[in-house]
Parts: structure tokens; sequence; C-alpha cells
């Protein structure tokens, strides 16, 4: 974690642009004073105050909250963290996660910066649970289309909750994500299965045509792309659709917007 400033004691004023870590922290029971405008699960989020997208922060309205805390993922916004140390007493910047464990240790930080490191261990466990899936497929590659094109590789938290999922990630890919203009073809060509991550909430043909002949399942956008407490549940989605032999795997979290009162949480609580 990025620290700037001083945290002196538990943080009551907070505001984030980590819709991964917001998800996690409304099942924790923290209350946010100001989101980003991407922070939709659970639903109850879209009622906080909106203070920045996922790569600007408004000063005005951060200024205005004056928080104890802000939460920014790294290193997407860092060129967010001297704006928002402006204003607010302390700002943690979450890197992107490389693993699972790495996923786990993000949520019980923050669990016990809130004082709530019980409840945060047993989260953490049943997000471990859910990623318990049969084998389905070895030499997966993760492709996610956000006007260009991402691929997970093999030191990714993509990569390994995929793994423990039921989807063999595939080898020698030594990063945590690549950046393409143009659709990966060399890397399509080696993996034998491809899950693909659309653009939008809808699946359309044109969009897949770079797979050919490849074997492949597509999933809403913002499933793969999120680690908060729904991507294990996504995931089970993801495998149900495979084992099917469908290629959309929909309704994820990203369409659903679950609440928190939903059975969608069921399996945390």
């Amino acid at each position: 974690m990025l620290l700037v400033g001083s945290l002196d004691g538990v943080p009551r004023k907070v505001v984030s642009l980590n819709p991964s870590v917001n998800e996690f922290l409304a099942l924790l029971g923290v209350e946010l004073a100001g989101r980003d405008v991407f922070s939709y699960r659970p639903m109850e989020l879209m009622k906080v105050p909106i203070i920045g997208t996922f790569t600007e922060l408004r000063e005005d309205a951060v200024r205005a909250i004056s928080p104890d805390l802000t939460i920014l993922y790294y290193p997407v916004q860092r060129h967010i963290v001297d704006v928002a140390a402006r204003y607010s007493k302390a700002v943690v910047a979450v890197p992107t996660p490389v693993d699972v464990d790495h996923v786990a240790s993000i949520f019980r930080f923050f669990a016990k910066l809130f004082d709530r490191d019980e409840e945060g261990d047993r989260l953490v466990g049943a997000y471990r649970d859910l990623l318990r899936g049969r084998p389905l497929y070895d030499e997966v590659l993760a492709v996610i289309n956000l006007g260009a094109y991402d691929v997970a590789c093999t030191m990714s938290y993509v990569a390994d909750a995929l793994t423990k999922a039921g989807f063999k990630y595939m080898h020698g890919l030594p990063c945590v994500f690549r950046h393409f203009p143009e659709p990966p073809a060399e890397l399509v060509s080696r993996a034998k299965f491809v899950i693909y991550e659309a653009r939008g909430r809808r699946f359309y043909e044109n969009e897949v045509d770079f797979l050919g002949d490849k074997e492949f399942v597509v999933t809403p956008n913002d499933t793969l792309a999120h680690y908060g407490p729904s991507l294990p549940i996504d995931l089970q989605i993801v495998w149900g659709a495979v084992s099917r032999g469908e290629r959309w795997a929909g309704p994820t979290s990203s369409m659903l917007r679950p609440s928190i009162r939903d059975s969608w949480y069921k399996p945390y609580y």
C-alpha cells in the first residue's frame, strides 16, 4: 500500500475511487461519504455522492467533505494521489493485486483499519471458498476489452482466480497485464480457451471475430476487471455457462447490480 499522510484511529469520513475495495467495505458495514461513478456493487453505493470517475477527482467535492481517508487504485490513479492529499488527512493507494492472496491481504488491511478484523477474516474466508471450482480447461487466456485490449498475465489476480475457479491459466506471461491496441492474435492462437470480457453489457458476434474457431465464452464488461466480493460469484456463473457449452456468461454482477439485501450476497452471510 502507498500511504500519504497519517491515520489516527478509525477513519470516520471516507471517500474512495476504488470500486473493488468499495464493495468489500459495503459488506464490512463501512459507509462512504464519496465514491467514483463506477461503484455500483452493491447498488446501495449508488446513493453515495459521486466525487470522481475512475481517473478523475472532483477537487471541490473532496474539499467540501474534508475526509479522514481517501482510497485510490494504484497505479491507474497515481496522478490523483497528490491532489487527494491536499484535502484528506490520509490517502491510501491500493496496488493492483497480483493474486488471490494479495486480494485477501488488501481486504484484511481495511478490516483492521476499521477495527473489524474478525468480520474481515470471515468475509475473506468466504471469498476463498467461493473460488474452489472443478477443473474445466487448461491454457486459458482472459482478454478484457477496454476500448483497447487488456490481457491478464500470469502475475494477476485474474489468472489466479480463474485457475482456482477451474480455468487453469496460460503459462509464460510473466507480467500483470499487457495492453494491446489491436486484438492479441498471437496470444489467442496459443490459448486453448479464451474468456473475453466485452466492452459493453451485451454479446455482439462481431466483437469476437478475432477469436476465429477458438473455444470461448463472453462475459459482460466489468466482470473480470473487478476483484471485489462479487468476483468469485461471477466466476461460478462463468463456470456454469462454459460447462453447459454456452458462449455468453450473463447476467453477472455488472448487469444485475445487486442490492446488499439480495440473495446474490447470501454466500457471505
